[in-house]
């Protein structure tokens, strides 16, 4: 029972954000590297835009499995309605 569900529109801002979080960051930490050099606040900054690019990821996957939950669960209980009714009709 594969079910196809549509991107909600909070996964579509989500997405947006994350490309221009991506685009934008690259360009300050390349612009901050190519202006001082590799120093301690190019390395801080680089590594704090791939904390911000991870966070942005686990959002972005708490969305989907939340979602998919959400159909799961739909199925489980028209399963287990389909159950009882077969259970009432065997009494």
């Amino acid at each position: 029972m594969l079910h196809k569900r549509k991107i909600s529109l909070f996964e579509k801002i989500l997405l947006l954000v994350c490309i221009l979080v991506i685009i934008t960051g690259y360009f300050f930490v390349y612009g901050m590297v190519a202006k001082k050099g590799l120093s301690w606040d190019a390395l801080q900054t680089t590594f704090l835009w791939l904390i911000l690019i991870v966070t942005l990821i686990l959002a972005i996957i708490n969305e989907n499995t939340k979602e998919e939950l959400k159909i799961i669960n739909s199925n489980q209980a028209k399963e287990i309605k389909l159950l009882r009714e077969d259970l009432a009709r065997k009494r």
